[in-house]
């Protein structure tokens, strides 16, 4: 979870727009008088409440372990901006990379939980529902829920501003690129983990002859 925040202070730190899924609270932030990290929290609720209108009896009752990740990740939220608030960058090459490491962060730790096969974060959780309902993959779905969320938060903020607030290039950036690159992430990271695993339990058979030797 800690790395997911990371990723999501990295997008506002960079100054060039807020990740997809975040955009819709981090809009609606802007316009009542409820923090960031509240409106996160109310969202990844509504995604939760979603995945069992999408799943119905095929809904894990795991997957209620949501509903505390999305309160907690909601107060993460709103802790790591304040502690980061002193960062600023100051050339765009730095934003930039500020961004794609974002990215990059984002798409291993989503590697390691999809494969780890544990309870996810909501708007991932809505997502995999998505793909079983449609039988498609993860990667597919989320680049295109991606740019929905991005619609939602355009139509959103020249509904309340009558201007675009919190949508720039690296929402874009990541509405095209975060799900393909779970995609190419995925299959290292599992190649990474099959290998670990063997090796461990190699070393532990070892271990297990010597002591009975």
């Amino acid at each position: 979870m800690l790395n997911r925040t990371r990723h999501k202070i990295a997008y506002i730190l960079s100054e060039l727009g807020i990740s997809p899924v975040m955009s819709v609270p981090y809009v609606i932030s802007l316009y009542i008088p409820f923090t960031f990290g509240s409106c996160v929290a109310a969202e990844q609720i509504i995604l939760l409440v979603l995945q069992k209108i999408i799943l119905k009896s095929d809904f894990e009752m795991r997957a209620l372990l949501q509903l505390p990740t999305a309160i907690l990740f909601g107060v993460f939220c709103d802790v790591a901006l304040s502690l980061y608030s002193s960062i600023s960058f100051s050339e765009y090459y730095q934003r930039f990379f500020s961004l794609c490491l974002g990215i990059c962060i984002l798409a291993v730790g989503l590697s390691f939980q999809f494969i780890a096969n544990i309870s996810v974060a909501a708007p991932d959780g809505f997502m995999l529902a998505l793909a079983h309902r449609f039988k498609s993959s993860y990667s597919r779905v989320k680049v295109s829920v991606d740019w929905l969320f991005v619609a939602v938060s355009v139509g959103i903020s020249f509904m309340f501003f009558k201007e675009l607030h919190g949508v720039r290039e690296g929402t874009l950036i990541s509405a095209l690129s975060v799900g393909t690159a779970v995609g190419i992430a995925r299959p290292w990271v599992h190649k990474y983990l099959t290998r670990w695993m063997a090796a461990y339990s190699s070393g532990e058979g070892e271990l297990r002859e010597t002591n009975e030797g």
